[in-house]
């Protein structure tokens, strides 16, 4: 039996074994099964979450944030929507990661201060300048050394700063991640869609809109799903510079987005 028969074997049984399942969600041994069968998942999306975790959390924190997540995502999927569970999954997982580590709270209050007076004053030269001020330009505003300005970025990127965040209207209920407005995750709920339709216009456009270095960040990171590691050694930096670039380029999408 050759690779694509193991394959559609395999396929087939993950079929049967949710058919199962669904039938019968009271079934623990079900469900265990299917968890095993894709936590894997939970080490994907821990491998590539760009933050620097306190001495209080540690990695295996992560796996045990996220298999709930997995949990979770067993026992609310529904097979007949025709969406594939490692979509559903992942953002199940990413979301009861940064729950917990946002309910947790350990990111100081001065780094959140000094992001937000970051992204306020990168939103404030945008508008001045029609275009994306650089690393000299946007330190010599805030009256810091670029070194500093670096700093601010690595904290920036700590506050998990990334397409997964939400963005919408609280009051209506319709908070989507900025990655939902760039995937076309084939959802069969039209009116989801409809209402990310003009936001990602708006996402695109920004992105479109970045230094082409960002932009190819961007579109490594996030399309071609490979490590800020790995894209460093693409564009010629180290993997901390390339974690700076990517809050930078989230913070640029943010607030060109609020505009």
């Amino acid at each position: 039996m050759d690779t694509r028969q193991n394959n559609a074997t395999s396929h087939e049984e993950v079929l049967i074994l949710w058919k199962n399942y669904k039938k019968n969600t009271n079934n623990a041994q079900l469900r265990e099964q299917l968890i095993l069968k894709y936590l894997h998942l939970v080490r994907y999306v821990v491998s590539r979450m760009p933050i620097t975790l306190p001495i209080s959390i540690a990695p295996e924190d992560l796996i045990s944030y996220g298999t709930l997540g997995l949990m979770e995502a067993v026992e609310r999927f529904d097979p007949e929507r025709g969406l594939k569970f490692e979509t559903y999954a992942v953002t199940r997982i990413r979301g009861s990661i940064i729950d917990q580590l946002r309910f947790q709270d350990w990111i100081p209050r001065g780094v959140r201060r000094r992001s937000k007076e970051l992204s306020l004053t990168m939103q404030k030269m945008e508008e001045e300048l029609g275009r994306a001020p650089n690393d000299e330009e946007l330190a010599e505003r805030l009256g810091i050394s670029r070194q500093k300005l670096q700093v601010m970025l690595s904290e920036s990127q700590n506050l998990m700063l990334s397409l997964d965040d939400t963005y919408g209207n609280d009051s209506s209920g319709s908070n989507m991640t900025l990655l939902d407005m760039v995937e076309d995750r084939n959802s069969p709920d039209p009116q989801g869609e409809f209402e990310a339709g003009e936001l990602r216009k708006r996402l695109a456009g920004a992105i479109a809109s970045l230094p082409e270095r960002e932009k190819l960040l961007i579109a490594l990171y996030y399309h071609e799903n490979m490590t800020l590691r790995e894209i460093g050694e693409i564009i010629c930096v180290s993997e901390s510079r390339a974690c700076q670039l990517h809050a930078q380029a989230i913070l640029r999408l943010r607030s060109r987005l609020s505009l």
